[in-house]
Parts: structure tokens; C-alpha cells; sequence
């Protein structure tokens, strides 16, 4: 996995509006980040690319609480 491959998912998955393919996306891109880390582990030189995985999972946790948020104002409408 390299930078762009996980920056595609992320993105895919920022900018999906269809709230039923929307945590697919989310998995998805969380399973590309995950192992673009496992990659970085041993790199020292990695510490930008870490900090940017890490705003990008914060930004994907956001969403999954807003999806989250959304699903339940359906149920109970």
C-alpha cells in the first residue's frame, strides 16, 4: 500500500453522500490506512505521512459518528 492508494480510499469514503454504501467506504479506506501504518512502522523518515494517516482517520472517525447520528434520527422519525 503506498500514499495514494490509501489517500484514494480516504477520499472515496470523505466524499460518498449515499449514507447505505457510505460505511463500506469508511471500512475500506480504514483497512487501506491501517496497513499503510503497519508499512511506515519501521520508517523514521515517515513522520509526516503518520501525522497526515492520523488527521485522516480523525476526519473518518467524524464521519462515522455523523453517520452514526444520522441512522438514529431515521429510526426514531
Amino acid at each position: 500500500m503506498n500514499q495514494a492508494e490509501w489517500y484514494a480510499f480516504c477520499c472515496d469514503a470523505l466524499l460518498e453522500r449515499d449514507p447505505i454504501k457510505l460505511r463500506a467506504r469508511i471500512q475500506t479506506a480504514e483497512i487501506a490506512m491501517f496497513s499503510r501504518i503497519q508499512d511506515l512502522v519501521q520508517d523514521p523518515d515517515s513522520s509526516h505521512e503518520r501525522e497526515i494517516l492520523a488527521n485522516a482517520l480523525s476526519a473518518l472517525r467524524a464521519l462515522q459518528r455523523n453517520l452514526k447520528r444520522y441512522q438514529d434520527d431515521r429510526q426514531i422519525a
